[in-house]
């Protein structure tokens, strides 16, 4: 059994085996005070232009990920489809009408 910090795991970018995508870094992990194992991380997605101001954040259960390698980590978890933002033309969302 190999030991690893949190600085270590946070480093490491999450793979999605099932399609292949991107997911981001670990950011946070949820441990079982009793046992002493860890339940899930949290993963920061990567963000468009204005990802500074709105993060997104999943929680992946520790189940779901199959290996850590030296680079990766790779999982079992595909993203939900994300809905379609309405967008209102430039003059109404000024005037409102």
């Amino acid at each position: 059994m190999r030991n690893m910090s949190f600085n270590e795991l946070s480093s490491k970018e999450v793979i999605s085996c099932c399609d292949c995508t991107r997911l981001g870094f670990i950011v946070d992990l949820c441990i079982d005070v009793d046992t002493a194992q860890i339940i899930s991380v949290s993963i920061e997605l990567p963000g468009g232009f204005f990802s500074f101001f709105k993060r997104r954040i999943i929680t992946l259960p520790w189940d779901c990920i199959k290996k850590i390698g030296d680079d990766l980590i790779i999982t079992e978890y595909i993203l939900p489809p994300q809905q379609p933002i309405e967008k209102k033309p430039f003059w109404k969302s000024i005037f409102g009408k």
